[in-house]
């Protein structure tokens, strides 16, 4: 029965992703729109570069994206002998439907068939999960890699070979081509499977941590090679780093990164003349002023010379530090309204309506139920599942407070929600039996029955 519950909801998932996929969404978003462009100069003229129709003049460094969703989106393109973006889209949508068995898998294991059902219905069913198949985004892939990733450790503790740790080291590498922040839930991931091995020894505990380590490397090191090169600094597989973090480090936006250029511009009339100028020599709109652009003019106005990632970086560092001994305690308050945010905002199209928030912001709540069951009964799963939600949660804190970046986690987000959702279904129907048992026990228990003789009066 459970089987046949499962394959309705992957097929009901399934559908809603290629209807999406097919149809296209009505409003690409830039991200999706830049990485077309990049994946149709890799398979038009062999260059990692925004190429086409709509490349803006001022684009966005091809490098501040990491390369696997535009390599395998030109992939497609070089299989398919055209660049259709349409096949591109139903490919990925068929990768976004494996994360619903993952997600019932990984649900079933920490919370039994109720966590499971929950967990596949709430990937399948999320209506930003769906939406994202009408685009090229890194949330759909992400999402069925990492929590493929988290799967494949539970599964490689339970085996007696050193080989199965490779699994999920070639998953974290391949996830981390497409979401370079995967590189910390790696490392993290590794320290903590060091530590909950390390009761069987220091051998036991080293060995597959070295494996997973090594099957990441072989995967990610070519291409941090490629960065390094063409770079001259070494960064996470692409160079967007320096603006994540300076824009995170804007504490007047309040955490709204949307907010920032807007008031950069505002405090900075300069480059917005300069832009003006600029728009009227090459005729382009008010469409042509994205923060890429600002921040970059920012960045050459503050350090000339300087590549605008790398000065970015330093403008951000710097702005954390002179909070910090200006006044911590509100530094805190910032990091921690950051960190509330990416996962109570949910993405806008979904938040905008009142039934919207109470789903999202339910389901976020089930998934705190449910890490706070695994704190409590199965220990050494909640820190293998609570590490991408914990990595998830510093780097929005740190840098862009982005709901995306709980997006990318949904897989794993659902496992754990169904769990919390298990967990209070068996909380609430636990209470009604007792209450029912203690009606039904009050009735046939001997102090309810009616009254007897006293004996010892009977016989005087």
């Amino acid at each position: 029965m459970r089987l046949t519950v499962l394959m309705l909801i992957v097929l009901s998932g399934l559908f809603l992703r290629l209807d999406q996929a097919w149809q296209g969404a009505e409003h690409n978003l830039p991200d999706s729109a830049a990485y077309e462009r990049i994946a149709r100069g890799v398979s038009r003229d062999g260059v990692f570069e925004q190429r086409g129709p709509g490349t803006p003049l001022h684009p966005q460094p091809a490098s501040n994206y990491t390369p696997g969703l535009p390599l395998l989106t030109a992939g497609i393109f070089e299989l398919t002998g055209g660049d259709s973006v349409r096949v591109a889209r139903l490919v990925l949508a068929l990768i976004a439907t494996v994360a619903i068995p993952i997600s019932w898998r990984i649900g079933s294991r920490l919370g039994g068939d109720v966590a499971a059902i929950a967990a596949a219905a709430i990937t399948a069913f999320y209506p930003t999960s769906i939406a994202d198949s009408g685009m090229l985004l890194t949330e759909p892939l992400t999402g069925t890699l990492i929590a493929g990733a988290v799967l494949a450790v539970l599964w490689a503790r339970e085996q007696s070979g050193l080989h199965a740790w490779a699994l999920p080291g070639l998953l974290l590498g391949l996830t981390s081509l497409v979401r370079p922040e995967a590189l910390l839930v790696s490392g993290l991931l590794a320290m903590v499977l060091f530590a909950l091995q390390l009761r069987a020894g220091l051998r036991a505990a080293l060995l597959p941590v070295a494996v997973m380590s090594v099957a990441t490397a072989v995967v990610v090191a070519p291409l941090i090679a490629r960065d390094l090169s063409g770079s001259g600094r070494l960064v996470p597989l692409s160079t967007g780093g320096g603006q994540t973090l300076f824009t995170g480090s804007y504490a007047a936006s309040g955490g709204d990164p949307t907010d920032v250029m807007p008031r950069v511009l505002r405090s900075n009339p300069d480059i917005r003349r300069q832009i003006m100028r600029q728009n009227r020599r090459s005729g382009e709109g008010p469409a042509s002023i994205t923060p890429e652009r600002v921040l970059a003019l920012l960045a050459e106005r503050r350090h000339p010379g300087t590549p605008a990632d790398a000065a970015l970086s330093k403008m951000g560092r710097d702005s954390y530090i002179s909070q910090f001994e200006s006044d911590p305690t509100a530094l805190s308050r910032y990091l921690l309204g950051k960190a509330g945010r990416i996962w109570w905002r949910g993405r806008w199209e979904l938040i905008d309506s009142l039934p919207g928030r109470i789903v999202h912001r339910g389901l976020i709540f089930a998934c705190l139920t449910g890490m706070l069951a695994l704190a409590v009964r199965r220990r050494p799963e909640f820190w293998i599942v609570g590490t991408p939600l914990l990595s998830a949660t510093v780097i929005g804190a740190v840098l862009v407070a982005s709901p995306r970046r709980v997006l990318a986690l949904w897989p794993l987000v659902g496992a754990v929600a169904g769990v919390g959702l298990a967990g209070l279904v068996r909380l609430a129907f636990g209470a009604r039996i007792r209450r029912r048992w203690g009606r039904s026990h009050s009735l046939t228990a001997p102090d309810a029955l009616s009254p007897q003789p006293d004996t010892i009066a009977v016989r005087r």
